[in-house]
């Protein structure tokens, strides 16, 4: 049996520019065994960072708080 060291699911993130909401993450879905080596590629702004942020719980989602690490929900 095999179980999720990482897992998101459906996280979206907005930042406001103004009064305008800029989408920086839509629907995310992810997991990560133990053991898998995961590389998060993509052109500059497609949100890498700021799922990485949402992770490490340095940020918080605009929707979907669905995060487990290790088997603890954040």
């Amino acid at each position: 049996m095999t179980t999720s060291i990482i897992s998101v699911d459906n996280i979206h993130k907005s930042y406001l520019m103004g009064k305008e909401a800029v989408p920086a993450l839509r629907g995310v879905s992810l997991e990560i065994e133990r053991g898998d080596f995961v590389c998060l590629m993509g052109p500059s702004g497609s949100g890498k960072t700021t799922l990485l942020n949402i992770i490490g719980g340095l940020d918080e989602p605009s929707r979907g708080t669905t995060i487990t690490i290790a088997g603890e929900k954040s």
